[in-house]
């Protein structure tokens, strides 16, 4: 385990401020759910993620839509669902948006050797951004191919509705 060397009293109501270096760090933000556990008589804080339970669906999301477009189509959130490499800081940094964004030149992954063109969908639940699909561009995708991927993941948005 990691120590920061930073140390908060609990308030009268039992209540604990989390520094911001790491709130930006882990991208906790205002409405935040934080999930706690007990781990060898120690109490471990965690971002609730209520997507977990539903990772699988994502990837098979992902890889139906793929298939669909002929095209790289990603989910991200703090990280690409499903994949080990490391997301590049660009693409992460924009990634957390509320509405249909395009970027020019991004690379994904930061091993990628050049950038890609594409669109966030961001899948936005109870007002709160759950993460964004990534949908690299292709010569062969049309307008109506987009449209109908929106309106795929606003489903998903009520589908997924805590």
């Amino acid at each position: 385990m990691k120590t920061t060397g930073i140390i908060r009293r609990l308030d009268d109501l039992g209540r604990l401020v989390i520094p911001k270096e790491i709130r930006k760090q882990y991208r906790l933000t205002e409405g935040d759910s934080i999930e706690f556990f007990i781990e060898n008589e120690r109490i471990v804080l965690q971002k609730y993620d209520s997507l977990s339970p539903k990772e699988n669906d994502l990837l098979d999301i992902c890889e139906a839509m793929k298939e669909v477009y002929h095209t790289p189509i990603y989910f991200i959130q703090n990280e690409i669902v499903g994949y080990k490499q490391k997301p590049a800081k660009g693409i992460l940094n924009k990634c957390c948006v509320y509405r249909e964004t395009s970027f020019m030149n991004e690379k994904i992954f930061e091993i990628d050797k050049q950038g890609v063109n594409g669109k966030f969908l961001p899948l936005v639940i109870e007002g709160y951004w759950q993460g964004s699909f990534i949908i690299v561009e292709n010569s062969n995708m049309k307008t109506t191919d987009m449209k109908i991927a929106e309106a795929f993941i606003h489903f998903l948005s009520r589908k997924y509705h805590i």
